[in-house]
């Protein structure tokens, strides 16, 4: 089992005082990395796989706000973070890279939440190995774009390696990404991700997205399902979480008013509530256990009492 050495401060981002600790599994040219919350709880163990453009960093709010109820993993996709690129991005490509991490690590069953392009990576995970997962959290996130136009391909030519069109992806991105009330720390977290991202990763990421078709594999899931969307999500807007809703069999659909599509880094409080309440219900009062006692028992014991009283009597005559 491979064994996380410290992130350093280049890793552990944010405002807790847990240590991100970072693991790789596999040899180099295969190599996946991961962060984990050093002295995480036992117990339930939750998978977290990032979406397009950014890296597990991106979830530095739930490695620390889970980390005390949960064990905490959360993958760096190929080509960032440590983990080695794959030739060829695609939804299902990351999917198996997710299972590799799980089998080098030897987790057995586990919960997995994915955001925006990691739901559809989750979901493909859940679909080609459900062994592997106990249930779902799929935020901001959806099992097909649009054929039309939407958002994400209209801002993908912005990708080609022309510094003036860079320029003009990162100053436009902000209002497809965060909510207008978003706070400086979530935008300038998120930019960062975006900003030390390939631009070949990166690319690959929008390809893989524009590509993806779950709806055939979502509509076979049978596991518990938490869909989470910000209303205002320009990117993957609630629209695309209702048809996932409708395609999973009893999923449950969340909206949280006034966010955007960024939900781990804008709401991290709400999101982090949300996802230990379905991944750690709160259980119900046990009654108490009542053991059934045989007739012979009760019987020897009656005799029992009697005979002490007959012989407490005698000797008071």
């Amino acid at each position: 089992m491979a064994q996380p050495q410290s992130a350093g401060a280049g890793h552990a981002v944010g405002p807790g005082d847990r240590t991100i600790v970072r693991g790789t599994v596999g040899p180099g040219g295969a190599r996946l990395s991961y962060l984990a919350a050093e002295g995480g709880a036992g117990g339930e163990t939750i998978l977290l796989i990032h979406g397009a453009g950014v890296s597990a960093r991106s979830w530095i709010h739930q490695l620390e706000g889970l980390s005390g109820t949960l064990r905490v993993l959360a993958l760096d996709l190929p080509g960032r973070g440590e983990s080695a690129p794959i030739r060829e991005p695609s939804v299902e490509g990351y999917a198996e890279s997710a299972h590799r991490l799980l089998a080098a690590l030897g987790t057995g069953p586990v919960w997995v939440a994915g955001h925006s392009l990691g739901g559809a990576v989750a979901q493909a995970l859940a679909a080609r190995h459900p062994e592997r997962v106990k249930g779902l959290v799929l935020i901001s996130s959806c099992a097909r774009l649009p054929r039309s136009e939407s958002p994400l391909q209209r801002v993908s030519w912005l990708l080609l390696p022309n510094p003036v069109r860079r320029f003009l992806f990162f100053l436009t991105v902000k209002k497809f990404l965060f909510a207008p009330d978003a706070s400086r720390q979530a935008f300038v977290l998120g930019m960062e991700e975006l900003r030390s991202c390939p631009e070949e990763t990166l690319g690959g990421d929008v390809a893989a997205a524009r590509v993806m078709d779950l709806e055939e594999a979502a509509r076979r899931l049978h596991l518990p399902a938490l869909i989470v969307c910000g209303s205002l999500d320009r990117l993957t807007p609630p629209a695309l979480s209702a048809q996932l809703h409708a395609l999973i069999p009893g999923a449950r659909l969340d909206i949280i008013e006034g966010a955007g599509h960024m939900l781990p880094l804008e709401r991290p409080a709400e999101l982090n509530a949300r996802i230990r309440a379905f991944v750690r219900p709160a259980e119900p009062a046990t009654p108490p256990r009542l053991v059934p006692v045989g007739r012979r028992v009760i019987g020897s014991v009656l005799r029992a009492l009697l005979s002490r009283t007959r012989a407490a009597l005698g000797r008071r005559d």
